[in-house]
């Protein structure tokens, strides 16, 4: 890189920080009461997974999708209508845009615009949200990246004992470009988490299509019984390997309520998978959901899971489970941990077993500011793509949120990718601003 791009790199990173401080201290000193400091922490729902949910089949527990801008959640409870509206602009340093080993690094800067629209009834509630993210190189050597991503949510209470529950999500563009975009995140309990998605990364992969749907239909059978019948798919494309895959998978659950906080599961589930990889797959477990008190969660369910022979050189039988644990430890602060072992097409492509573990940890340290730490874990055995894949990650963050829907967030993400006998290292520094209107807050004052 020329010094001349070095010495613009330096100069957008010192600016971003002298304005982002000049901020919040002008914002400290007007002492804004519709800020965070009388913040709760929010739920998130979903249904991709019995881990990733809080509420029961016919409750009226709020629920929440996590919003596309990385800025935290979104209630899809409220009987009104939003446009969602943000934009966010950053800049920092990337050391390995090119994913070689002993890649030169880059200054690096990013546009992010957002739009949703959020409307709900009595009955019906849905959300639709849309962001690309643009991103550039101070050095000539890297071209210009663009990632693409939408989803969209929609509840339907279709009596007091029928609710259906239709789920989406996709995106399209380059895959190292996912990395220096908004952190996607999931429901752990009550508490916004990373998931196995934020190390699932192969390097020199070309442009990832990644798209998940599905659909959910729950019957309150009477005050302590809910069977719920879902249907998903899954569908992955990788242009630098020329693959893809998908995984369809079916599953029917029962869930008996003992108690407000404790729910035992049982479960039936088959997937098929077709593409580079065809094979079938089916197993049956059984769980439990407790809420000991009111912000703390846990989810464990486990059962065997049999392969077809059509699986060429994978294991035939196997032993899934999925873990989650969440707790708000006090007023300013919160932890979660995600676990599970689950035959799956990610964004690594098709391969039947992924082994995942990640946890993270947030503290609002200020009235407006909050610092963030997250580390993860996730692995899987005879890909089409590679041999075998193991990736790490973990970061920190400080944000803090201002006047006008304005925050500011400065953030650290390192990675590391193994695939069989090649490794790679991938350390990412930030700071980003961004203006809000009507979106999601891991910390904020009510709900939306």
């Amino acid at each position: 890189m020329k010094r001349s791009n070095h010495l613009r790199c330096v100069i957008a990173m010192f600016a971003g920080l002298c304005s982002g401080t000049l901020l919040a201290q002008s914002s400290g000193d007007r002492g804004n009461n519709n800020d965070a400091d009388t913040s709760t922490m929010n739920v998130v729902a979903s249904t991709a997974d019995d881990s990733s949910t809080a509420s029961r089949g016919g409750s009226s527990e709020p629920q929440y999708t996590a919003a596309l801008n990385g800025t935290g959640l979104i209630s899809m409870n409220e009987v009104d209508k939003h446009l969602l509206i943000s934009s966010t602009v950053g800049g920092g340093w990337d050391s390995n845009p090119s994913n070689a080993t002993g890649g030169g690094s880059s200054g690096v800067y990013s546009v992010s615009p957002y739009i949703g629209f959020r409307g709900a009834s009595p009955k019906n509630q849905y959300l639709v949200q849309y962001q690309p993210t643009i991103l550039g190189y101070m050095s000539n050597l890297y071209a210009r990246q663009t990632l693409h991503r939408m989803s969209g949510s929609f509840i339907a209470n279709l009596s007091d004992r029928w609710k259906a529950e239709i789920n989406g999500s996709g995106s399209y563009g380059p895959n190292g470009t996912r990395f220096l975009s908004a952190q996607q995140t999931e429901a752990v309990g009550e508490i916004a988490g990373s998931g196995p998605g934020s190390a699932s990364y192969l390097s020199n992969a070309g442009d990832v299509t990644y798209i998940v749907g599905a659909v959910d239909l729950s019957y309150r059978k009477s005050e302590r019984e809910t069977i719920v019948i879902s249907g998903s798919n899954s569908f992955s494309r990788i242009t630098g390997f020329d693959q893809q895959g998908s995984v369809a998978a079916t599953k029917l659950k029962y869930v008996r309520d003992l108690s407000p906080a404790l729910s035992l599961i049982s479960y039936g589930q088959f997937s098929h998978f077709y593409g580079d990889l065809t094979c079938d797959s089916y197993g049956a477990g059984a769980g439990l959901k407790w809420q000991p008190k009111e912000r703390t969660f846990f989810s464990f369910s486990a059962g065997p899971q049999f392969s077809t022979q059509a699986c060429t050189n994978q294991k035939q039988l196997g032993f899934t489970y999925s873990l989650a644990f969440s707790s708000r430890t006090s007023r300013k602060s919160q932890v979660y941990l995600l676990s599970d072992y689950l035959p799956t097409v990610s964004y690594l492509g098709p391969g039947l077993w992924q082994r995942s573990v990640s946890g993270g940890y947030q503290y609002q340290v200020t009235r407006i500011g909050v610092v963030g730490v997250d580390a993860g874990y996730v692995s899987s055995d005879s890909l089409t793509a590679v041999s075998s894949y193991r990736g790490k990650f973990w970061g920190a963050s400080y944000s803090f949120r201002l006047q006008h829907g304005i925050g500011v967030s400065y953030s650290y993400r390192g990675y590391i990718t193994e695939t069989g006998t090649s490794s790679y290292n991938r350390n990412l520094a930030q700071v980003s601003i961004t203006w809000t209107h009507n979106a999601g807050q891991i910390f904020q004052q009510g709900n939306y």
